[in-house]
C-alpha cells in the first residue's frame, strides 16, 4: 500500500495533538477490566477446577454471584 499525504492546517493540527495528549493523560495508568461472564454451575465448576458442590457452597456464602434457579442458575465469574 502506497503513502498518501494529506494537507492540514496548523492550528488544526496543532488541535488534533492537543486531543491525542488529553486523552493520552487520562488513559495514563489505566487498566481493563473484562466484562463478567455468566455460565452454568457445572461450567464454572470445570473452569474453576472445583466441583458443583463447591461452586453451590461458595454461591451460599455470598463468595459467588449467581443469578436464577434450579437448573438454569448461572454464576457470575469475572
Amino acid at each position: 500500500m502506497g503513502q498518501q499525504f494529506v494537507l492540514i492546517e496548523a492550528e488544526a493540527l496543532a488541535r488534533i495533538e492537543r486531543q491525542i495528549a488529553a486523552i493520552s493523560a487520562k488513559l495514563e495508568g489505566a487498566t481493563l477490566t473484562p466484562a463478567p461472564e455468566w455460565c452454568s454451575i457445572p461450567a464454572a465448576a470445570k473452569r474453576l477446577g472445583v466441583s458443583a458442590s463447591t461452586i453451590r457452597r461458595k454461591i451460599s456464602l455470598g463468595q459467588l454471584e449467581a443469578r436464577g434457579s434450579g437448573k438454569t442458575k448461572q454464576v457470575r465469574l469475572v
